[in-house]
């Protein structure tokens, strides 16, 4: 790369470029073909200070794809601490933190064409790095962090299309992969160096560390054996239903986390002596509805879900958390599960719960909602919001409810605030109407968004 001494003596670079990221967990489908979405990265500058083992990562990101609030087309500027090992995928820092004098070296190995040599740096995060044999160029560096749904996540960061700037060579491309379905989560490319620049950004302070409170946990009594069991941060509220059956509960959505999913598990089993939660249902795939998958694998509860995420659902729960122990990995449990194709319907002396496939919805198309006929109560997520600020699919309410002849009064989503049918198609009304109004502010400036124009109203397509 330039030689030792050389590496050794700087003080400083920073980076500049552009590319995508990949927005999490949140495609149209399970399917393991299914087309990902991806972020924007634009106006990216990432400054290096070598000299007190820290990086400052700023860049505007906007969703290729529509997204439900403002703040995700905003491309407003970020500005990233980071230290440790989240500033070791790039080959420059990862070789001086391997020569660091406090880095424990492991073996070396070969692989194919490659070196790899493992090492742990001062704060106890092991990582590896893999050396070109043809090039002695690092070729990439390799890391494993905990995932909620995906358990040991180990990262791979990519490095190619070496060039000289003053005197050391550093890599014009820079991708990111995870073991999972060998997914791409980074594509950057690099389109300038500076080294030792006189002048680097201010930097931000370190973050005081996520707080490790239990979830607010909040019970709202919707009918008679029918409750609101929500996690609360301030006023925003994310959670579902849990309804009572002869003999047992069933919960709607292990959303969010694990911590979030067993603490709502855990509120629901305190409503009704001698009945808990032995049935959870996952309304979709994406990671932020399906994030307590684990969790409730953990507790021995069966999963309803639609019968294409059977797959995914099962991998996620088969995949090993032993340097990141979640609840599963300290109490292993295979994953139950019962597949919905159109419909399934629960059914015992106290209670009648159907649960549909959703249509008529572009934005997950392996999705469910649920229903109670006699209490007239709808159970559904990402159909609405009412702290949306656009509805890009906001004919999904009716199409399902016309699909299905139902007749519901009551909608208890998973995102925000439970309320009328009612309230719900005219608040959604009102977000239509919003996007519609930023579509076209967008096109009068020239810019086109992913999504424009609006293509649906509560009705169904425009």
């Amino acid at each position: 790369m330039g030689g030792v001494d050389r590496l050794r003596n700087l003080d400083n670079f920073v980076m500049t470029g552009f590319g995508q990221r990949y927005a999490s967990n949140g495609a149209l489908s399970a399917d393991p073909m299914t087309p990902p979405k991806w972020e924007v990265v634009a106006d990216a500058s990432r400054a290096f200070d070598l000299r007190n083992g820290r990086a400052l990562n700023q860049e505007r990101n906007d969703n290729m794809f529509p997204f439900a609030l403002g703040f995700g087309h905003a491309m407003n500027r970020s500005n990233e601490l980071q230290t440790g090992i989240a500033m070791l995928n790039h080959p420059l820092p990862a070789v001086l933190a391997a020569l660091d004098d406090s880095t424990t070296l492991g073996p070396v190995r070969i692989e194919a064409q490659t070196a790899v040599v493992e090492f742990t740096i001062a704060d106890g995060s092991t990582l590896a790095l893999g050396i070109d044999t043809r090039t002695n160029l690092p070729y990439w560096s390799r890391w494993i962090t905990g995932d909620g749904t995906l358990g040991d996540l180990t990262h791979t960061a990519w490095f190619t299309g070496y060039l000289p700037h003053q005197g050391v060579w550093l890599p014009s491309g820079l991708m990111e992969t995870i073991d999972w379905r060998n997914q791409t989560t980074l594509m950057f490319q690099v389109d300038s160096y500076r080294l030792d620049v006189d002048q680097l950004p201010a930097f931000p302070e370190q973050p005081e560390p996520a707080s490790s409170r239990e979830p607010n946990v909040v019970v709202t009594e919707i009918a008679d054996g029918v409750w609101d069991v929500a996690v609360m941060r301030g006023e925003r509220r994310d959670g579902g239903a849990v309804i009572e059956f002869s003999d047992h509960l069933v919960m709607f959505e292990p959303y969010g986390s694990e911590a979030a999913t067993l603490a709502r598990i855990d509120a629901a089993n305190r409503l009704v002596r001698g009945k808990e939660v032995t049935h959870v249902i996952v309304s979709h795939h994406h990671s932020d509805h399906a994030g307590g998958v684990r969790a409730v694998a953990s507790r021995g509860i069966t999963l309803i879900g639609h019968r294409r995420t059977r797959a995914l659902f099962e991998d996620w729960v088969a995949r090993a958390a032993v340097l990141f122990p979640d609840a599963l990995a300290r109490d292993p449990q295979p994953l139950s599960f019962i597949a919905v194709d159109d419909r399934l319907v629960l059914e015992d002396s106290m209670r009648r719960l159907e649960i549909y496939h959703a249509v008529g919805h572009m934005h997950m198309s392996d999705a469910l909602f649920a229903y109670l006929p006699e209490e007239r109560i709808i159970m559904e997520g990402d159909f609405t919001d009412n702290t949306w600020d656009f509805n890009w699919w906001a004919g999904a309410l009716q199409a399902n409810i016309d699909r299905y002849d139902l007749d519901p009064e009551i909608d208890i989503p998973v995102h925000g605030a439970v309320t009328s049918v009612a309230e719900k198609l005219e608040r959604t009304a009102e977000q239509v109407a919003n996007a519609q109004v930023f579509c076209a502010e967008l096109e009068a400036s020239g810019r086109y968004l992913l999504g424009c124009p609006v293509q649906h109203s509560t009705r169904g397509p425009l």
